[in-house]
This record gives C-alpha cells, structure tokens and sequence, in this order.
C-alpha cells in the first residue's frame, strides 16, 4: 500500500486515481486496459451527438447531448448545432483526460450502446409522431 500524495489516504500500488480524492497517481493504467482513442470518440459523436461520450463510458452524458441536440433542432436550429459541436470537444478532450489519469477511466459496457440506441430511436418515434399529430392539425 501507498499513500495518496494529494490527502494522504491509502491507496493500492496499482491504483491510478486515489480513490478518496480523486487525484492522478502517477501509476499508468495497466497494459490490458487499453486507451481511449480521442479521435474516434470525436468522429463517434459527430456521426451520433452523444455516441462519443457513450465510448468514453459516460451514458448518461450522452443520452443528455443527444436528447439537447434533437430538442435544439426542433425548436431553433443554431442551439442544436451548438449542443453538437460541444459533444464533439467533450468526447475528445475527455478520453484525453482518461488516458492521462486527469479523470477516472470509465469503460463502457454494450448495454450502455444498446440503452442509447433505443433511446435514440424513441426520440425520432417521438419527433415523427409529433410530425404527424401536426399535420392532422
């Protein structure tokens, strides 16, 4: 065991962020937990608003950026495109933290990618049908 050289908690050798206080260790992550790539997170959440911070473990960050980016494309068209640059800088700037030991690294599971699909596709069912509704109008 170490210390924490931030508030002095023990914490394990392996450890890359005190589990106390949330500060970097030094420690690298090890070998079989593979980096974050910032580029594909990027790419991810240009293809999809909030894909990208769903690769980077954050689902319900992601599921805020998209649900924020639909609702700016329904009502104005500029706070949509806003909200989805911003998900782009964030997935990025994010997975670089993860892998510099920054923040704490968050792995994403496959169900987290299945959650966010299908609260994709609920959100455009909701848009066609408030479409529609207004059409019957």
């Amino acid at each position: 065991m170490k210390s924490c050289s931030n508030c002095g908690a023990e914490i394990d050798e392996k450890a890359v962020i005190c589990p106390k206080c949330g500060v970097p260790t030094g420690t690298q992550y090890p070998a079989s937990q593979s980096p974050k790539d910032p580029g594909l997170a990027a790419v991810l959440s240009l293809l999809l608003s909030g894909l990208g911070q769903v690769y980077n473990g954050e689902l319900k960050k992601g599921i805020g950026i998209l649900v924020g980016v639909v609702v700016g494309w329904v009502t104005f068209l500029i706070p949509g495109i806003i909200i989805c640059v911003y998900g782009v800088y964030d997935a990025y700037t994010t997975s670089k933290k993860m892998n510099s030991a920054e923040i704490a690294f968050k792995k994403a599971n496959f169900s987290d990618y299945i959650l966010f699909i299908l609260v994709f596709l609920i959100l455009i069912g909701l848009f066609a049908a408030i479409l529609l509704w207004m059409e019957l109008l």
